[in-house]
């Protein structure tokens, strides 16, 4: 049988993670503005630049809940 091992972590620690998590993920997205990578919408640019702006702007809004000050 196998055992795991197990720890806990501070809500500092766990903030501090999903903070880069969510960082992390606007920065993807935000690189996939303007390159026609089809990321919401396949064949409409343009489309999918405005998918792309609206999930941009709402990680803006939940990164802000996460950020922690230095």
């Amino acid at each position: 049988m196998e055992s795991y091992k197990t720890f806990e972590l501070t809500h500092h620690q766990i903030d501090t993670i999903v903070f880069k998590t969510l960082e992390e993920t606007r920065d993807n997205l935000f690189r996939d503005l303007g390159a026609n990578n089809n990321v919401f919408v396949w064949g409409d640019p343009e489309a999918d630049n405005i998918e792309i702006q609206k999930y941009l702007d709402a990680l803006d809004l939940v990164i802000d809940w996460y950020r922690i000050p230095e």
